[in-house]
Protein backbone atom coordinates (compact mmCIF):
# COMPACT_ATOMS: atom_id res chain seq x y z
CA UNK A 1 0.00 0.00 0.00
CA UNK A 2 1.03 3.65 -0.71
CA UNK A 3 1.48 5.89 2.02
CA UNK A 4 -1.09 7.60 1.66
CA UNK A 5 -3.35 5.32 1.60
CA UNK A 6 -1.92 3.56 4.75
CA UNK A 7 -2.80 6.89 5.88
CA UNK A 8 -5.94 7.16 5.46
CA UNK A 9 -6.93 3.94 6.70
CA UNK A 10 -5.12 4.54 9.93
CA UNK A 11 -6.80 7.98 10.52
CA UNK A 12 -10.50 5.95 9.25
CA UNK A 13 -10.49 3.18 11.64
CA UNK A 14 -11.34 4.59 14.34
CA UNK A 15 -14.59 6.02 12.73
CA UNK A 16 -15.05 2.11 10.92
CA UNK A 17 -15.02 1.17 14.39
CA UNK A 18 -17.70 3.58 15.71
CA UNK A 19 -20.13 2.92 12.62
CA UNK A 20 -19.39 -1.12 12.17
CA UNK A 21 -21.21 -2.16 15.70
CA UNK A 22 -24.24 0.54 14.91
CA UNK A 23 -24.58 -0.96 11.33
CA UNK A 24 -24.27 -4.66 13.22
CA UNK A 25 -27.13 -3.42 15.74
CA UNK A 26 -29.53 -2.05 13.15
CA UNK A 27 -29.23 -5.71 10.76
CA UNK A 28 -28.43 -8.41 13.66
CA UNK A 29 -30.93 -11.35 14.43
CA UNK A 30 -29.30 -12.51 17.88
CA UNK A 31 -30.90 -15.30 19.55
CA UNK A 32 -29.95 -15.92 23.61
CA UNK A 33 -27.32 -18.60 22.45
CA UNK A 34 -25.11 -16.69 20.27
CA UNK A 35 -25.25 -14.11 22.29
CA UNK A 36 -23.07 -16.05 24.61
CA UNK A 37 -21.38 -17.25 22.28
CA UNK A 38 -20.22 -13.71 21.52
CA UNK A 39 -20.30 -12.20 24.61
CA UNK A 40 -17.01 -13.64 26.36
CA UNK A 41 -14.59 -12.71 22.73
CA UNK A 42 -16.42 -9.17 23.46
CA UNK A 43 -15.47 -9.06 27.05
CA UNK A 44 -11.38 -10.43 26.70
CA UNK A 45 -10.66 -8.32 23.81
CA UNK A 46 -11.78 -5.85 25.67
CA UNK A 47 -9.49 -6.49 28.58
CA UNK A 48 -6.44 -7.21 26.45
CA UNK A 49 -7.14 -3.27 25.06
CA UNK A 50 -7.74 -2.23 28.91
CA UNK A 51 -4.00 -3.91 29.49
CA UNK A 52 -2.28 -2.52 26.55
CA UNK A 53 -3.35 1.03 26.65
CA UNK A 54 -1.98 1.52 30.29
CA UNK A 55 1.79 0.46 28.77
CA UNK A 56 1.27 2.42 25.05
CA UNK A 57 2.80 5.34 25.01
CA UNK A 58 2.51 6.78 21.22
CA UNK A 59 6.50 7.50 19.59
CA UNK A 60 7.74 8.95 22.82
CA UNK A 61 9.37 5.64 23.52
CA UNK A 62 9.55 1.84 22.11
CA UNK A 63 7.02 0.04 24.64
CA UNK A 64 8.03 -3.68 24.64
CA UNK A 65 6.31 -4.65 27.71
CA UNK A 66 3.27 -6.31 29.02
CA UNK A 67 1.30 -7.34 25.64
CA UNK A 68 3.75 -5.78 23.62
CA UNK A 69 6.59 -8.35 24.70
CA UNK A 70 3.89 -11.01 22.92
CA UNK A 71 2.97 -9.33 19.84
CA UNK A 72 3.79 -5.70 18.09
CA UNK A 73 0.02 -4.66 18.00
CA UNK A 74 -2.17 -5.65 20.86
CA UNK A 75 -4.59 -3.38 20.64
CA UNK A 76 -5.77 -4.42 17.09
CA UNK A 77 -6.03 -7.86 18.42
CA UNK A 78 -7.92 -7.16 21.10
CA UNK A 79 -10.23 -4.86 18.31
CA UNK A 80 -10.69 -8.19 16.66
CA UNK A 81 -11.58 -9.98 18.92
CA UNK A 82 -13.92 -7.41 20.15
CA UNK A 83 -15.28 -7.66 16.40
CA UNK A 84 -15.43 -11.05 16.45
CA UNK A 85 -17.80 -11.22 19.47
CA UNK A 86 -20.76 -8.84 18.01
CA UNK A 87 -19.98 -10.81 14.26
CA UNK A 88 -21.07 -14.11 16.50
CA UNK A 89 -24.19 -11.99 18.26
CA UNK A 90 -25.18 -10.54 14.42
CA UNK A 91 -25.77 -13.86 13.71
CA UNK A 92 -25.33 -12.98 10.14
CA UNK A 93 -22.93 -14.71 7.56
CA UNK A 94 -22.91 -11.49 5.61
CA UNK A 95 -21.85 -9.81 8.92
CA UNK A 96 -18.90 -11.92 9.15
CA UNK A 97 -18.04 -11.62 5.40
CA UNK A 98 -18.35 -7.96 5.46
CA UNK A 99 -16.78 -7.66 8.86
CA UNK A 100 -13.88 -8.85 8.89
CA UNK A 101 -12.72 -8.02 5.71
CA UNK A 102 -13.17 -4.39 6.16
CA UNK A 103 -11.76 -4.74 9.73
CA UNK A 104 -8.42 -5.90 8.50
CA UNK A 105 -8.55 -3.22 5.21
CA UNK A 106 -8.65 -0.64 7.80
CA UNK A 107 -6.38 -2.42 10.51
CA UNK A 108 -4.25 -3.44 8.35
CA UNK A 109 -3.97 -0.41 6.39
CA UNK A 110 -2.92 1.14 10.00
CA UNK A 111 -0.48 -1.26 10.81
CA UNK A 112 1.79 -0.58 7.76
CA UNK A 113 1.42 3.22 8.27
CA UNK A 114 2.45 2.79 12.06
CA UNK A 115 5.02 0.43 11.58
CA UNK A 116 6.54 3.16 9.04
CA UNK A 117 6.73 5.90 11.63
CA UNK A 118 8.13 3.64 14.14
CA UNK A 119 10.59 2.42 11.93
CA UNK A 120 11.18 6.11 11.50
CA UNK A 121 11.41 6.63 15.10
CA UNK A 122 13.66 4.00 16.76
CA UNK A 123 15.49 2.62 13.95
CA UNK A 124 17.49 -0.53 14.34
CA UNK A 125 15.47 -1.17 17.85
CA UNK A 126 12.34 -1.88 16.18
CA UNK A 127 13.89 -3.48 13.70
CA UNK A 128 15.08 -5.87 16.23
CA UNK A 129 11.80 -5.58 17.93
CA UNK A 130 10.20 -6.75 14.82
CA UNK A 131 12.24 -9.93 14.29
CA UNK A 132 11.43 -11.02 17.77
CA UNK A 133 8.01 -10.33 18.49
CA UNK A 134 4.87 -11.54 15.70
CA UNK A 135 2.81 -8.91 14.41
CA UNK A 136 -0.64 -10.31 15.86
CA UNK A 137 0.12 -14.03 17.43
CA UNK A 138 1.40 -13.83 20.69
CA UNK A 139 4.45 -16.15 21.24
CA UNK A 140 5.42 -17.11 24.68
CA UNK A 141 8.94 -17.84 23.86
CA UNK A 142 11.94 -17.18 26.21
CA UNK A 143 15.65 -16.10 25.52
CA UNK A 144 14.62 -13.53 22.72
CA UNK A 145 16.44 -10.15 23.55
CA UNK A 146 14.62 -6.64 24.33
CA UNK A 147 15.62 -3.50 21.72
CA UNK A 148 17.48 -2.37 24.82
CA UNK A 149 19.63 -5.43 24.60
CA UNK A 150 18.10 -7.06 28.19
CA UNK A 151 17.30 -10.73 27.52
CA UNK A 152 14.61 -12.37 28.96
CA UNK A 153 15.45 -14.95 31.50
CA UNK A 154 14.92 -18.35 31.33
CA UNK A 155 11.36 -19.48 32.49
CA UNK A 156 9.01 -17.05 30.37
CA UNK A 157 7.84 -14.39 33.24
CA UNK A 158 5.53 -11.22 31.82
CA UNK A 159 7.76 -8.55 30.77
CA UNK A 160 6.37 -5.93 33.34
CA UNK A 161 9.06 -6.16 35.63
CA UNK A 162 11.77 -5.06 32.76
CA UNK A 163 12.01 -1.17 32.28
CA UNK A 164 10.67 -0.80 28.99
CA UNK A 165 7.13 0.20 29.88
CA UNK A 166 5.09 -0.43 33.20
CA UNK A 167 1.28 -0.68 33.47
CA UNK A 168 -0.21 2.79 34.58
CA UNK A 169 -3.63 3.37 35.22
CA UNK A 170 -3.07 7.19 34.26
CA UNK A 171 -2.16 6.05 30.31
CA UNK A 172 -4.58 4.02 30.35
CA UNK A 173 -6.88 7.33 31.24
CA UNK A 174 -4.30 9.60 28.43
CA UNK A 175 -5.31 6.35 25.65
CA UNK A 176 -8.80 7.19 26.13
CA UNK A 177 -9.30 3.24 26.24
CA UNK A 178 -12.37 4.30 29.55
CA UNK A 179 -14.49 5.20 26.33
CA UNK A 180 -13.87 1.85 24.68
CA UNK A 181 -14.43 0.36 28.52
CA UNK A 182 -17.73 2.27 27.94
CA UNK A 183 -18.68 1.25 24.29
CA UNK A 184 -18.19 -2.40 24.80
CA UNK A 185 -20.27 -2.39 27.88
CA UNK A 186 -23.11 -0.32 26.09
CA UNK A 187 -23.03 -2.48 22.99
CA UNK A 188 -22.90 -5.89 24.79
CA UNK A 189 -26.08 -4.67 27.10
CA UNK A 190 -27.67 -3.63 23.36
CA UNK A 191 -27.22 -6.89 21.51
CA UNK A 192 -28.08 -8.83 24.78
CA UNK A 193 -31.38 -7.03 25.05
CA UNK A 194 -32.28 -7.78 21.38
CA UNK A 195 -31.20 -10.94 21.86
CA UNK A 196 -33.81 -11.35 24.59
CA UNK A 197 -36.37 -9.17 23.10
CA UNK A 198 -36.08 -9.69 19.67
CA UNK A 199 -39.09 -7.95 19.45
CA UNK A 200 -37.13 -4.97 19.37
CA UNK A 201 -34.24 -5.81 17.08
CA UNK A 202 -34.60 -2.81 14.93
CA UNK A 203 -34.41 -4.97 11.48
CA UNK A 204 -37.30 -7.37 12.83
CA UNK A 205 -39.78 -3.51 13.84
CA UNK A 206 -38.68 -2.85 10.19
CA UNK A 207 -39.90 -6.18 8.47
CA UNK A 208 -43.06 -5.67 10.62
CA UNK A 209 -43.66 -1.72 9.96
CA UNK A 210 -43.51 -2.85 6.16
CA UNK A 211 -45.67 -6.22 6.35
Amino acid sequence: MSGSTTYVLFRRRTFFLFVAPIILILIARPTPRVFWIGLPFAIVGELIRVWSAGYLSKLSKLVTAGPFALCRNPLYVGSFLISVGYFFTCNRMDAWIGGVALFWLFHGGAVIYEERLLRDAFGEDFEEYCRNVPRFLPRFSAGWRFPNRHPLPAGWRFPNRHPEGSFSWKQFMLNNEYRGVIATALLSVAFGFIAYRPDFAPLNWIIRSLG
